[in-house]
């Protein structure tokens, strides 16, 4: 008689698992992809998406320096608040 094989799992906490995925959306208006239509010259419309242009920025969060994805309307609006590098950083504190 043959066993069925039993894969162990082991179970993960929600937060770990998103740290490692990516959305394309802004952290700090919402921002996200939008959908619709190519329309062809001869008026075939196929599915397509219009993504946000997001940017990489360091930011001060609760006085500390992090990396978050900000669209460029966000960074240029002043929404955020880039955080000093290098030595200016140091000084600061």
């Amino acid at each position: 008689m043959r066993l069925p094989y039993v894969a162990t799992v082991e179970i993960q906490n929600h937060e770990s698992n998103m740290r490692g995925t990516m959305a394309r959306v802004c952290e700090i208006c919402g921002k996200r992809p939008r959908t619709g239509n190519h329309v062809s010259h001869a008026n075939n419309k196929t599915k397509r998406r219009w993504f946000p242009n997001l940017q990489r920025v360091r930011v001060l969060v609760d006085g500390k320096p992090r990396r978050i994805r900000a669209c460029t309307r966000c960074i240029r609006s002043n929404r955020v608040t880039k955080a000093p590098r290098g030595a200016a950083l140091q000084a600061s504190t």
